[in-house]
């Protein structure tokens, strides 16, 4: 995750990074040493309350992901399990002490990120 490159900066705003997901937090945070809070959200109520939609099926055609999953198979490498539902598109927010969104970028697409420079900067000014 390459908001971990920014992490002095973070704490010197004196902000928190909560990755929220639905799966098992093991999964989204695998091989990291990430030292914010993670929340397992199973029923995806902030998913609703952000305005997070799923994407259509042809976004996993388009983007490589069933064709990266073909060319492993006839390679024989080991397939991993996806996630619990591979189509839930995610988000970048950024909320000030008070409880007000300064930044929301809710993913158009699985690869549309907001730039983490743009989220941090958001922290330091919130």
């Amino acid at each position: 995750m390459k908001v971990l490159h920014h992490r002095e900066r973070i704490d010197a705003a004196g902000a928190t990074v909560l990755a929220v997901g639905f799966d098992q937090p093991e999964r989204m945070v695998r091989g990291l040493d990430f030292p914010w809070p993670v929340l397992v959200d199973r029923e995806r109520a902030a998913y609703r309350s952000f305005g997070l939609g799923r994407a259509p099926l042809t976004q996993l055609l388009t983007l490589g992901w069933v064709p990266g999953y073909v060319r492993k198979l006839f390679r024989g490498d080991p397939l991993k399990r996806p996630g619990l539902d591979v189509l839930q598109l995610g988000g970048d927010f950024v909320i000030d002490r008070d409880g007000l969104v300064v930044l929301a970028h809710p993913s158009a697409h699985f690869e549309d990120r907001e730039p983490v420079g743009a989220l941090v900067a958001a922290m330091e000014g919130a």
